[in-house]
């Protein structure tokens, strides 16, 4: 019974620790953390880096045509950086929105429309989408409340 119970503990620790997630790969430049992130999620559109009211640095992305992920770049406390999704691939057509998490646990959602004239939407840098994110998960609460996000946005990577 006791060699069970030891066979149980070490197999539960074992798969514990094999399901925790990817191991995060840090870089000492924002830029070599990027272009790592290019490479590996082969990103073939642009990519906005939106510098957001609470000072996290969020990415749209547009991995192929019309879908889009998120991401979020972050600076450790050792001053090394990173990047990881914080959403899955998105078919945007016309437009879409979703809920962000971001490691800080701050929650937003993230909008793009085609050709949204409204003081909250920002051009995204290929031209074919206005972009927005707002604060606190909007769409699960049914709220029109809307408030913007965006402190200043960056291309990243444009063609």
């Amino acid at each position: 019974m006791k060699r069970f119970t030891w066979i149980s503990i070490v197999l539960i620790v074992f798969l514990i620790s094999a399901c925790s997630g990817k191991e995060v790969e840090y870089f000492p430049s924002e830029k070599e953390a990027l272009d790592s992130f290019i490479e590996k999620e082969e990103v073939k559109g642009n990519i906005d880096l939106i510098l957001t009211t609470k000072d996290e640095s969020l990415l749209a992305i547009q991995i192929r045509e019309d879908v889009f992920f998120a991401g979020e770049l972050i600076e450790d406390k050792d001053g090394n950086y990173y990047v990881r999704r914080i959403s899955d691939d998105v078919s945007v057509g016309i437009g879409a929105s979703w809920e962000l998490n971001t490691e800080k646990k701050n929650k937003y959602t993230i909008y793009f429309e085609n050709d949204e004239k409204d003081a909250n939407f920002l051009p995204f840098s290929n031209g074919e989408y206005s972009i927005a994110l707002s604060e606190g998960h909007t769409i699960t609460k049914d709220t029109l409340e809307f408030t913007n996000a965006i402190k200043d946005v960056e291309v990243i990577k444009g063609e």
